[in-house]
């Protein structure tokens, strides 16, 4: 019998709108969740995620995935509690938000979960928030149902933490559980360099401007190629990689930020790959010089992407906006901190980098501060934690 079939351990039951192959940054995540804890052998463990034709069940490993959801609605809360409950869960561990319940349907998981407890108040829930500091201040109500109905709330950062907080969760309730990213990156070292950008075309001889992530408004891709227009104008010999997709609803912005490219005559000066697969985004970060990552409000740890071109060694352009946060962590790293929205700005930030670029030791021990084995090692832990209710092990201290 299989550790997924094994009903003499407690049964966990996690609930993801998103899992692979679905395009969300939270389908990777749920994916080494399941299997960094299916790994321990404490938990019967089932994910319940979307009944889309990209899940890909065989990727699952000693746990198993059921898509069975067919929407995320207000309206079917009553039924995604009864799919729930029919797993028989002793735990329930919530994703919110993914891709799937965004936009109108942001707020599914604020009426099933105050419903889901009242149906089974025994059944222990526990719900990872991802970026609820994200959204805007007026916007975060919507998932206070969710927030005090739940018995445990899992956040990565300390910004999201306080965003928690401020919904009138206790302190006790809420565990902060840093990780990396998800990527294998290889070692850093010309051949590696030299193969990465064979494998996606990069001239050779140019100064590779990386981004990574979904191709939306927020993260100011427009004025990215903006800045790479003004940078072959001063003569340096830039080609940008931009590795991703239009995200849902932001398919114009990505037709629009294409055009922008051709009108600047930037056509043969920047390579759009689409929805990135792994490898792409591997050899990508291989084959980078710098990684520009412009979200307009600001950046910090709890971006992936960042995240992954800090193990890349890369040095890294990116913005701050203190009017929401500003992550002192981040800035620790060796980043330099542009304007989102003024090229100008972008392309002097890249100069520098491109003229006094980190020194290797610096980004070397960068990467070290971010071992994905420690902080996955940790996230679980921290994890097992919030499922079992027990106290935090660690503090709120920076990585």
């Amino acid at each position: 019998m299989s550790k997924s079939n094994d009903r003499n351990l407690p049964r966990l039951v996690i609930v993801s709108g998103s899992f692979p192959d679905i395009a969300c940054g939270i389908s990777p995540y749920v994916r080494r969740i399941a299997e960094r804890t299916a790994e321990l052998a404490e938990f019967d463990i089932h994910v319940l995620t979307s009944a889309d034709p990209t899940v890909n069940i065989n990727l699952a490993r000693e746990y198993q995935v059921h898509p069975r959801i067919k929407k995320w609605s207000v309206f079917q809360a009553r039924r995604i509690c009864r799919e729930i409950l029919d797993s028989a869960p002793d735990i329930v561990y919530i994703q919110n938000p993914t891709i799937k319940y965004c936009s109108y349907n942001s707020i599914v998981m604020s009426v099933v979960v105050p419903l889901l407890k009242r149906m089974a108040p025994a059944v222990r829930i526990v719900v990872m928030q991802h970026d609820i500091a994200v959204s805007r201040r007026i916007f975060r109500w919507r998932y206070r149902p969710m927030l005090r109905a739940a018995d445990a709330i899992v956040v990565s950062n300390r910004r999201d933490r306080q965003a928690v907080l401020d919904q009138g969760v206790k302190p006790q309730n809420i565990y902060l559980a840093p990780f990396s990213s998800y990527f294998k990156l290889p070692k850093r070292c010309p051949k590696n360099k030299i193969a990465g950008r064979q494998n996606l075309n990069i001239p050779t001889d140019s100064i590779c401007i990386a981004y990574f992530g979904f191709v939306h408004p927020d993260r100011n891709i427009d004025t990215l190629v903006q800045a790479l227009g003004l940078l072959r104008k001063e003569g340096y010999n830039v080609h940008g990689l931009i590795m991703g997709g239009a995200s849902a609803g932001s398919h114009e912005y990505y037709q629009r930020c294409r055009r922008l490219a051709d009108e600047l005559s930037l056509a043969d000066h920047i390579t759009w790959t689409g929805y990135a697969e792994e490898k792409q985004i591997i050899d990508g970060l291989a084959g980078a010089d710098i990684f520009v990552s412009l979200p307009t409000r600001g950046a910090d740890l709890r971006n992936t992407s960042i995240i992954t071109a800090i193990l890349a060694e890369l040095p890294i352009v990116t913005t701050k906006n203190d009017r929401y946060y500003h992550d002192p962590d981040l800035e620790a790293m060796g980043c330099i901190y542009a304007d989102a929205r003024a090229p100008e700005d972008i392309a002097r930030a890249i100069i520098k980098m491109i003229e006094n670029p980190p020194e290797a030791e610096f980004l070397v021990r960068s990467r070290n501060k971010l071992d994905p084995e420690r902080l996955w090692q940790q996230h679980i832990e921290i994890n097992l934690r919030a499922y079992r209710g027990e106290k935090q092990k660690y503090s709120c201290e920076p990585v």
